[in-house]
């Protein structure tokens, strides 16, 4: 379901549920004891391998600690670059459970600058480069997967210099991530290396479905004559192995490590998560995640927003055994959404069963005492129930 329904399924169910009354704003105050956003937080991991301190930005999914669920996690190379960090993070948050899943994202901060991931200058030297895969693989993604409900499912996500260790990664390691996501990758370092192992490497015997997304611009490196990513591409085109599903887009006029490059990663790799026929029954609803689930290799639950509107559909509808069925599903699936209980107690009031729609709205209050919707639904309730007393 798009956006625009959501907000007009939004619109009806205020007409339909409450008798909505005006209420001036009272003044505000423009003084705040916490930031109005936030998007992460520091962390750090020592390692043996690298014999030092790697300094971590996380940022969880805004629901993670009301949930059950495990999320898909993107491994952000270079993250001590925190524009880039925030666009991350509030891409995730502005288009999970709308478009893609929502993910966790852990960043890896590179103080020293991200050349530190390339061949030496002097020898092409790549000793650096290979312990820092060891340092994912043995350190950095085990203590991610400890801490945190991870779902089998990781990205690799890396521009530049980064963005050359993302390529690198998958030729030697192709099955540490199942995505890699190179953004105007430096694949003018050790070019022949990187196209003899296109050639004999790992790659050629995976076993798994692995995906690699280059994005990068016309005007990427002025001044370098040599396309080393087209040159890369052709190679990797003569030598495609199977389960191995590559992308290479070049843009036009967006200059080095373009800023629509992980809208993009994301959209590729999730087509079809918010599909484009309508998916008006449960059945439907459930299929297709089933679907999606069995491709990206975990468990895809049927965003909480879709199930919601769908019920609303049926409330609306005044279909009210179809919308019960629905947010006894949804309650089952998301017992900790605010949405589940405000959904069921509109169905318990309509069924002329006010007590339990009560404890219903005071349910979701108490999951989320701001929520306006429950707030409205809730003393329209209580002032029938007193009118009828």
């Amino acid at each position: 379901m798009n956006i625009k329904k959501s907000l007009i399924i939004c619109f009806l169910l205020l007409q339909a549920f409450i008798d909505v009354k005006t209420n001036k704003a009272s003044a505000v105050s423009t003084e705040h004891s916490e930031p109005a956003v936030t998007l992460g937080k520091i962390a750090s991991i020592q390692s043996k391998v690298l014999n030092k301190t790697i300094p971590l930005s996380i940022h969880l999914p805004a629901n993670y600690d009301g949930s059950k669920k495990n999320y898909p996690v993107v491994y952000m190379l270079g993250s001590h670059y925190r524009a880039r960090f925030a666009m991350l993070a509030s891409t995730l948050d502005y288009m999970g459970e709308t478009q893609i899943p929502e993910m966790i994202v852990i960043g890896i901060d590179f103080p020293e600058g991200n050349r530190i991931l390339l061949p030496t200058r002097e020898n092409q030297d790549t000793t650096i480069p290979d312990s820092y895969i060891d340092f994912f693989e043995k350190e950095l993604m085990p203590f991610v997967n400890n801490k945190y409900r991870t779902a089998p499912f990781t990205m690799l996500y890396g521009g530049s210099n980064s963005g050359f260790f993302t390529v690198y990664t998958l030729l030697n390691k192709p099955l540490l991530f199942n995505a890699y996501l190179a953004s105007s990758p430096s694949l003018s370092h050790i070019p022949e290396v990187l196209q003899q192992k296109i050639k004999s490497g790992p790659l050629q015997t995976l076993s798994q479905n692995r995906v690699l997304h280059i994005i990068y611009s016309d005007d990427d490196f002025p001044g370098d004559t040599p396309d080393t990513v087209s040159d890369f591409s052709d190679v990797l085109a003569a030598h495609n192995p199977d389960h191995f599903t590559y992308k290479v887009e070049k843009l036009i006029n967006q200059g080095h490590v373009p800023a629509v490059d992980f809208i993009q990663y994301l959209l590729a790799l999730f087509p079809d998560f918010n599909p484009i026929e309508n998916l008006d029954t449960l059945d439907k609803l459930t299929q297709h995640f089933d679907g999606l689930s069995k491709r990206y290799g975990y468990e895809i639950l049927p965003p909480i927003s879709m199930i919601f509107n769908l019920g609303a559909d049926m409330i609306i509808s005044k279909d009210l055994v179809v919308a019960e069925n629905i947010f006894k599903y949804a309650l089952n699936v998301y017992p900790e959404a605010k949405e589940s209980h405000v959904g069921m107690g509109v169905v318990r009031r309509d069924q002329g069963q006010l007590d339990n729609a009560k404890a219903m709205f005071e349910k979701a209050l108490t999951i989320d005492p701001d929520y306006s919707l429950a707030k409205s639904l809730l003393q329209r309730l209580e002032n029938s129930m007193s009118a009828e007393s």
